[in-house]
């Protein structure tokens, strides 16, 4: 089964990560994103993940194009902070309930914005990370 899934990821250009607190609504988040996608015909493979610990587990193995980071509080800071240290040139966008805005900024995060994640500003920020086209 890993096997396949390491197959399947290959066949993808972009492969992008959303990590949520649990509860939220990442298929809301992944629509917005393949919708993005879709209208500039860039088709990614997008994956949800709502544990931390699995989500660092699996980017050891394949490094994603782009992450998205909807966390809550010090939890979303600690892992903008954990992604940069171990994969310094992902693209990351971040979503948060609080102002690390200057956090974000040193840690050259390519669009920081505060909850609610809407799709105007998912957009915004896929648009930092793929470059206006």
């Amino acid at each position: 089964m890993k096997e396949k899934i390491k197959q399947e990821r290959r066949r993808f250009v972009y492969c992008i990560a959303v990590l949520i607190d649990k509860g939220q609504k990442g298929e809301d988040y992944a629509e917005y994103i393949l919708n993005y996608c879709a209208d500039r015909k860039i088709f990614p493979l997008v994956q949800i993940y709502q544990d931390q610990e699995k989500f660092f587990g699996e980017i050891q193995k394949t490094i994603p194009s782009i992450v998205l980071l909807a966390l809550q509080g010090v939890a979303g800071l600690n892992a903008a902070e954990h992604l940069r240290s171990l994969h310094p040139k992902c693209k990351m966008i971040w979503c948060s309930d609080l102002d690390f805005s200057l956090h974000a900024f040193k840690l050259r995060v390519e669009y920081f914005f505060m909850e609610p994640v809407e799709e105007q500003k998912l957009w915004e920020g896929l648009t930092a990370c793929f470059g206006r086209r």
